[in-house]
């Protein structure tokens, strides 16, 4: 399996619309991506413009159908739109 996590600081006065998108990204993804094992949100409880993104899926394949997707081409230039910020480290799954 591989994951990710993604540390994304959204414009003022964006978050609302980012979990929009976020939450409509992952009701697709949920219908059409069965490698997908997890994808979820946090919010910063401190800093309240800062989300985690974490994902995990079921091999490499899976994760290139999730980036190749026809509602990602929609979804991630809107999303990337109204960030301030964003860092990405993808991981290897060790210990399932």
């Amino acid at each position: 399996m591989v994951g990710g996590l993604k540390h994304v600081v959204v414009k003022a006065g964006y978050e609302s619309e980012f979990e929009r998108m976020f939450t409509e990204l992952r009701a697709q993804m949920r219908k059409c991506e069965p490698g997908c094992v997890y994808y979820s949100l946090l919010r910063s409880r401190t800093a309240p413009r800062t989300y985690i993104v974490e994902e995990q899926y079921r091999d490499h394949a899976a994760w290139e159908a999730h980036e190749a997707s026809d509602y990602g081409k929609i979804y991630f230039p809107k999303i990337r739109a109204i960030l301030e910020s964003i860092t990405v480290e993808y991981f290897d799954v060790t210990v399932a």
